[in-house]
């Protein structure tokens, strides 16, 4: 999104600015308008209101420019400062007094040989990355830069709804979750509304991502916080074919692929519930067989990824599974 307070940046993966309760002034970023979030559960509204995922992007005016911009986090958190596809070796620490940072491209990559394949954004396009971990404002940008053209950017976008797995809880960073994983393998920019411990399947997320229009391919990994969480096998499947439905009618030339539980606790544990996630998995299963819609197709969660590469909660992959599941999903999410 475009800001008028800060209209020489741009704001990617945020839907909307609010006022932080940590500080004085500033723009909370938020995935999703409050609008929504007040129709959802207190997890899944709090969620959508931390900036996971979400980036600042702008392209200073000259090689010589340094853009100041100045952040701040309701706890400790961190920002991971990307030129284009090039990562930081280190993080930067921000919390609740705001910090700024002196930004401008570093010198190597102004050398660059024009030859070089540089990867899906322009190397001039500075990517402030944040984490998933707390709240993030916003309080100023000064200096000679500008939002990004269409040109330094994707062609296409990929959005991704699911649990914290998707939102990229226990991956060292959020760009080793599997959405940017698979983001970077197919050369998509990703939005990702994933929600720790509350992706509920809300029909007002639903309606939500149904009425955007601006994104290619979608995926729904449903949904191990309502196995966990108490519905049932028909409320889970009651909600879902709802989500996946509506969803897809909306956007009948995009994909929709729907993910069925990953493996996890319930399958290899000795006081697990296999048949529980089995009978969760094959709701989610009939939903896309039943489905009038073409755009809408399955991936079996088990087949992207294996019990030995999550963390030891037996519930969260690791950077490893992450990366498993990133490749592994890319190969469905072609548009063409």
């Amino acid at each position: 999104m475009r800001s008028e307070t800060h209209p020489s940046v741009s704001l990617h993966n945020v839907a909307e600015t609010t006022d932080p309760d940590w500080t004085t002034g500033g723009d909370q970023l938020c995935r999703v308008p409050a609008s929504v979030r007040a129709e959802l559960n207190d997890g899944a509204s709090d969620r959508l209101a931390h900036a996971t995922n979400a980036e600042l992007r702008f392209v200073p005016e000259s090689d010589g420019s340094v853009v100041e911009v100045t952040v701040s986090a309701a706890e400790p958190a961190r920002a991971w400062v990307f030129w284009g596809s090039f990562q930081p070796w280190q993080a930067v620490e921000v919390g609740p007094t705001p910090e700024t940072f002196e930004l401008g491209v570093p010198e190597r990559l102004r050398e660059l040989d024009a030859s070089v394949d540089t990867g899906r954004f322009d190397p001039r396009l500075c990517r402030v990355r944040f984490d998933r971990f707390a709240p993030v404002a916003l309080h100023g940008v000064a200096g000679d830069c500008r939002p990004p053209t269409p040109g330094e950017l994707p062609d296409e976008r990929y959005l991704a709804y699911g649990t914290s797995i998707t939102e990229g809880a226990k991956a060292s960073a959020a760009h080793l979750s599997y959405v940017s994983h698979a983001a970077q393998h197919r050369g998509y920019d990703a939005v990702n509304l994933g929600c720790s411990g509350s992706a509920y399947c809300e029909p007002a997320l639903a309606d939500y991502v149904a009425a955007r229009d601006d994104w290619d391919v979608a995926s729904l990994a449903l949904s191990v916080n309502m196995a966990n969480g108490g519905f049932s096998p028909a409320e889970f499947r009651e909600r879902a074919d709802y989500f996946v439905n509506t969803v897809a009618g909306h956007h009948p030339e995009s994909p929709v692929v729907c993910v069925t539980l990953f493996p996890y606790f319930a399958d290899v544990t000795d006081g697990g519930d296999a048949a529980h996630a089995g009978a969760y998995r094959d709701a989610l299963r009939s939903v896309v067989a039943d489905s009038p819609h073409d755009n809408v197709s399955l991936v079996a969660g088990p087949d992207l990824l294996s019990a030995s590469d999550l963390t030891w909660d037996v519930l969260h992959p690791g950077d490893a599974g992450m990366r498993s599941i990133g490749d592994g999903l890319a190969e469905h999410l072609d548009t063409s």
